[in-house]
């Protein structure tokens, strides 16, 4: 069951952010072609997943099953930078993307500050809900009337929280403001 609780946690890690969004952002890329689509994907593999974590565990000697404060204040401070690095490229590759790796900035300092106040939250929760929240604002700006991938998401949002409490990974306090923090970083998709 330990191993399962695991495997879980790892394919719902927050580095893979950007690969869920896909769930979320499906009707918005439609219109890409393929080309365009896999060198997304091969970008987002290299900067958002590999340099990062090739600097977390060579570099900074992170302990990534349980990073100390500290090292949360690394790791958020760090994806702070990715994800507003990638806001940039946006630009030119999916404009679409901009405001989604704005809000994912938000995210990340607002998950810096609750570690600079030695306040442990959730990341894999604060994640999912930021994708959950994230879907329900493209929904409205676009009129999307499939609300599938939403519950989609929010199934996944729950299961995670489940699986973070009972790994006992988290307190339930850690993941209700796990999923606040990440709701309230994504409502600025609403506005921008």
């Amino acid at each position: 069951m330990n191993h399962l609780l695991k495997g879980i946690a790892i394919l719902t890690h927050p580095i893979f952010l950007p690969f869920y969004s896909l769930i979320v952002y499906k009707p918005i890329i439609a219109k890409h072609n393929i080309s365009t689509l896999t060198i997304s994907a091969v970008w987002i593999a290299f900067m958002y997943i590999s340099i990062p974590l090739l600097y977390f565990i060579y570099i900074r000697k992170i302990k990534l099953a349980f990073p100390s404060v500290d090292e949360r204040k690394s790791i958020y401070r760090a994806y702070s930078l990715v994800n507003f690095g990638f806001a940039l490229v946006s630009i030119f590759l999916m404009q679409e993307y901009i405001t989604f790796f704005l809000a994912a900035t938000f995210l990340h300092l607002l998950m810096l500050f609750f570690a600079f106040i030695e306040l442990k939250v959730s990341w894999h929760s604060a994640v999912w809900s930021f994708l959950l929240g994230t879907g329900l604002m493209i929904h409205y700006n676009y009129q999307f009337s499939d609300f599938g991938y939403l519950f989609e998401i929010a199934s996944i949002t729950i299961l995670v929280g489940v699986i973070r409490w009972k790994a006992n990974a988290h307190t339930l306090l850690q993941l209700v403001m796990g999923l606040a923090i990440g709701f309230l970083a994504s409502t600025p998709i609403l506005f921008i």
